[in-house]
């Protein structure tokens, strides 16, 4: 029996967990989060005796360290600001790790040498975004004698926008709010340039009825600015898709110092901004019962045997309404989950620290894609030239 550990039982925990414990009757699934409602919701929606739900603070180091004991491979499902922390600990313990999240790269690049020394896998940033969205451009740049730019396109959007900001949150809102403050850095013009998130608008269109959309750069390369380096020589950048409207309006959220963590004075009282926005946005703009779309494009160009030639990557993926996955939850967890059996199945075995991109681009690049396609998320890919 292979024994994994999800940790987190949120969204995207709960859909992790459950593509691990359906994709084969001898796997079980250790699922842990802080939360005894959120386990016993999991409980509910995933029905299966494999399941084992353990409450449990993932700050406490000790108990962190032994939850990971007679495991085969660690999966991330957690708020980012805890993720580095499980890396960690699967590290010291010496099993396999799978992370949905990929920020810090140089930071996970330092337990490089360890993890190749406990012969383990650490593969960071294994969702839609990072994740599918590094695979792509790793295989066009793989298929390209040259590469000058690598164009992403990538956002989850409700699939009817309605007030406010167009937009529902799938993930924790502290997240969607730090989105549009962290400063983004790309390679423009053969060079790594700092540009402001929000900016760079643009419009886009994919299939009815997403035809009217827009688009802005916003932090998201994580690894790919390190992989890709002296490889792509012109661009490379992605901006997230979004309902028309909706940068505007949270460009007017911040202008109104609704961002700021500075106290203000309200009468007798003094607040902070952010926490009333986050209280107010949390309880106004949850996904909820809504369907959900993800939509994603790379552009990446470059010349083969001397000639130009473009990749073209595309996705449309929809809420699956038959088993009651978000459409974000889908194309983020089902990458995680294909990746940590392939690397069990003795598929992928370069061992150390790792990122998508690198891991995918070649052999296992189809499997890997046809994995995501027997669970319903199909990748299209168009060459030109």
């Amino acid at each position: 029996m292979v024994h994994y550990l999800v940790l987190g039982a949120g969204k995207m925990g709960i859909v992790l967990a459950r593509d691990l414990i359906t994709s084969d009757a001898k796997n079980r699934v250790t699922l842990v989060d802080i939360d005894k409602k959120q386990l016993k919701k999991a409980q509910d929606f995933i029905d299966n005796r494999r399941l084992v739900p353990v409450q449990m603070n993932i700050e406490d180091e000790n108990r962190r360290q032994e939850i990971y004991w007679n495991k085969d491979v660690a999966l991330s499902a957690l708020l980012h600001r805890h993720s580095l922390l499980a890396l960690e600990a699967a590290v010291r313990v010496g099993v396999h790790f799978v992370d949905l999240a990929g920020e810090f790269p140089l930071h996970r690049l330092e337990y490089d040498i360890e993890a190749r020394k406990k012969r383990i896998t650490l593969l960071s940033g294994v969702g839609v975004s990072p994740g599918i969205t590094n695979i792509c451009v790793g295989r066009a740049v793989h298929l390209l004698d040259k590469t000058q730019k690598a164009l992403i396109y990538v956002g989850g959007n409700p699939a009817h926008p309605r007030p406010p900001l167009k937009y529902r949150i799938v993930y924790a809102v502290d997240s969607f709010l730090n989105f549009y403050e962290r400063k983004v850095t790309i390679l423009k013009g053969g060079k790594v340039k700092d540009v402001s998130p929000l900016s760079g608008k643009e419009s886009i269109s994919f299939d009815p009825p997403f035809e009217e959309m827009e688009c802005f750069y916003t932090d998201g390369l994580n690894s790919l600015l390190h992989t890709m380096r002296g490889k792509i020589q012109d661009e490379l950048w992605e901006k997230t898709i979004r309902h028309k409207g909706h940068a505007e309006e949270v460009k007017t959220l911040i202008s109104c110092g609704l961002f700021s963590k500075r106290p203000v004075r309200v009468r007798d009282r003094r607040v902070i901004p952010r926490e009333v926005l986050e209280v107010l946005l949390d309880s106004r703009m949850k996904l909820g019962r809504e369907k959900d779309v993800t939509l994603m494009r790379m552009i990446v160009t470059g010349e083969k045997f001397g000639r130009p030639r473009t990749h073209v990557f595309e996705m449309m993926d929809c809420f699956d309404t038959e088993k009651g996955y978000t459409s974000m939850a889908r194309t983020t967890c089902f990458p995680a989950s294909i990746a940590a059996q392939m690397i069990l199945s003795g598929q992928i075995r370069k061992r150390g620290s790792l990122f998508p991109e690198q891991v995918f681009q070649g052999s296992l690049y189809k499997p890997f894609m046809e994995e995501l396609k027997k669970r319903g998320v199909a990748v299209t890919h168009k060459t030109r030239g």
